[in-house]
């Protein structure tokens, strides 16, 4: 009988691929129509749990291929990235990068990005949760230090940035949206930010100096070097009004 490291090994890879060549009198000490039977069914159930967990993940993606694709979709992502994590809500991180270099959807390129904005919705819905910036803390902090002050974003806040309308490509395929489905698919650039103000995922368009902006801060930079990265895409950039509205909507929750 082999050691249980080899027979767990050998398992995971018999549930990924069926094919696989094994030896199973000496891996499971069993042989026979039993054992193809029995490892069919937990080979399904893998499927079938990694399937459901893609779908809720990706729902537009889902939407845009029909269902019977998303399950070979399903299957081949599994067999390529099988899950590494108990927890399967952290399944599909690199599914965006998978449809990337997947031939059959080539006559979708904007599919990949589309699954990118869903992973980026689908993490926000799982964020930490983060108390509103105090702004009496802030005023306290003489006027000259402040453009030291290093902006700190939501742990549910993402930036994207695509050629393709993913923002509209979005919105036309939730549940709740009524009216006219057609997106115009221009040339772009698209800035979109995802954020949760509450307990509801948001997703918007954001202008080229916002952008620039959280950007800047994602990345550590200081308030001084945020403002210097907006005004570089667009002079006119008002950082009152930006500062007002992002905090409000919990994009900002510490100037740090």
């Amino acid at each position: 009988m082999a050691d249980l490291a080899t027979i767990q090994s050998v398992f995971a890879e018999v549930l990924r691929n069926a094919a696989a060549s094994v030896d199973e009198r000496a891996v499971f000490n069993s042989t026979g129509e039993s054992l193809a039977e029995r490892l069919a069914l937990y080979r399904g159930n893998v499927f079938a749990n990694g399937r459901k967990a893609l779908a809720a993940a990706y729902p537009v993606v889902e939407q845009l291929v029909g269902g019977e694709f998303f399950d070979g979709l399903a299957r081949e992502y599994g067999r390529r990235s099988p899950s590494s994590n108990g927890d399967l809500t952290v399944y599909g991180e690199r599914f965006g990068e998978f449809l990337d270099g997947f031939e059959h959807v080539r006559d979708l390129p904007y599919l990949p990005d589309v699954a990118r904005l869903e992973w980026a919705v689908h993490r926000a819905h799982y964020a930490a949760d983060a108390e509103r910036l105090d702004l009496i803390a802030l005023a306290a902090i003489p006027v000259e230090s402040q453009g030291a002050l290093r902006p700190r974003l939501h742990p549910a806040c993402a930036l994207l940035v695509s050629r393709w309308p993913l923002v509209r490509i979005r919105a036309v395929h939730q549940h709740d949206h009524v009216g006219d489905r057609h997106v115009e698919f221009d040339d772009g650039p698209h800035r979109c930010m995802v954020y949760r103000p509450e307990w509801r995922v948001v997703v918007g368009e954001v202008g080229v100096a916002g952008h620039a902006f959280l950007e800047s801060a994602l990345s550590g930079a200081v308030l001084d070097r945020c403002v210097d990265a907006a005004l570089a895409a667009d002079a006119s950039f008002d950082l009152g009004q930006a500062l007002a509205a992002w905090i409000e909507a919990r994009v900002i929750v510490a100037l740090d």
